[in-house]
């Protein structure tokens, strides 16, 4: 049975999440081992000690792309949650693989795995996580998806997960880089950000029965989406609040990361306003240090307004790709308001 039109995204999320939930619990398992405790205490199930713990699961919104989308096109949610369970194991193996080539200490508030099980365990359960991943993804079998259609959704997974791969690459090697270009950021961005949002909807749609077009319609809408959520979560980095981030701002300026904004104010700016911010940018990192005087430095450079704009065109083209599923009124709307959850406008 579908949703009913009138079910707002708030509404289907809280059903969502639980479905999802059961199913990453069924896939992750109780095995007390450290590979899968490991697994547990870094999706927030448990502490260190294997006790239970109640972190927050946010929105989950790859997995509910998923679910989400394969409602949209007349599927059932009950049936297709196991692959947003597979896509939410992606996304969760990728984080901490990527506290690992951070060399960040946190997340959530709390230690991450390699801190306390070594940096060769922590790779090790994050390659355990995406196998898992690939293994539910078979389940749908079960659930009356037609094989072809598993494969088909299989073949989206492991094509982003691959985009994922090259885009982090790209991610550490810009920053042995000094002439990094825009374009060369959307090309990583595509791959680490926004191919894990193209995917869940293009899979959501596969699995609910859409035909080619609508798949690629999804896809394309969950790709823009992506990055706009990617350039959004540089903007926040450098002007925004903890809240608005989920960590505290400044880490990727103080880290000197290759982000939008630096990067468009360095593409922009001109003269000695170019000389001052490309010779703080070139400066040692500051453990600690104050980031607002970069930040600063960033905006006067024309950085801000054109990473807000490229933000306001991803946002165009995700709702023009939306008008291009084949929905209407209300069901076009719940695409609408995972825009605005992505990008915080609601």
């Amino acid at each position: 049975m579908t949703a009913p039109a009138f079910e707002s995204l708030d509404a289907r999320i809280d059903r969502y999440r639980p479905l999802v939930l059961k199913e990453l619990r069924a896939i992750v398992g109780r095995d007390p081992a450290g590979l899968y405790a490991w697994m547990r205490y870094h999706m927030g199930w448990e502490d260190q000690l294997g006790e239970a713990e109640l972190a927050s699961p946010g929105k989950m919104l790859r997995s509910t792309a998923v679910l989400l989308a394969a409602e949209l096109v007349g599927g059932n949610a009950h049936l297709v949650a196991v692959a947003g369970a597979a896509v939410d194991l992606v996304h969760n193996f990728s984080l901490l693989h990527d506290d690992i080539e951070d060399d960040s200490a946190t997340r959530r508030g709390r230690s991450t795995v390699w801190t306390f099980a070594g940096v060769p365990q922590a790779i090790n359960t994050g390659d355990g996580m995406y196998t898992l991943a690939r293994l539910a993804m078979h389940r749908l079998t079960r659930a009356q998806v037609e094989d072809r259609l598993v494969v088909a959704a299989m073949a989206e997974l492991d094509e982003a997960c691959m985009r994922l791969v090259e885009g982090q690459y790209l991610d550490m090697r810009f920053e042995e880089r000094d002439d990094v270009t825009l374009d060369e950021y959307v090309t990583m961005a595509s791959g680490k950000t926004a191919a894990m949002f193209a995917a869940p909807f293009a899979i959501g749609a596969l699995v609910g029965g859409a035909n080619s077009d609508v798949v690629d319609a999804f896809r394309e809408y969950g790709r823009h989406v992506g990055m706009a959520f990617q350039v959004l979560d540089d903007v926040l980095d450098c002007w925004g609040t903890a809240r608005q981030l989920g960590k505290e701002p400044g880490g990727d300026l103080l880290a000197r990361k290759k982000t939008y904004p630096v990067l468009a104010a360095l593409e922009g700016a001109r003269g000695a306003e170019r000389d001052a911010l490309a010779a703080a940018y070139a400066s040692k990192p500051v453990a600690g240090g104050d980031y607002r005087t970069l930040a600063t430095l960033v905006e006067q450079a024309g950085g801000r307004a054109t990473a807000e704009a490229y933000v306001d065109e991803q946002v165009r083209l995700a709702e023009a790709a939306a008008s291009r599923v084949g929905l209407d009124g209300a069901e076009l709307g719940l695409l609408a308001e995972y825009l605005g959850t992505a990008t915080g406008r609601r």
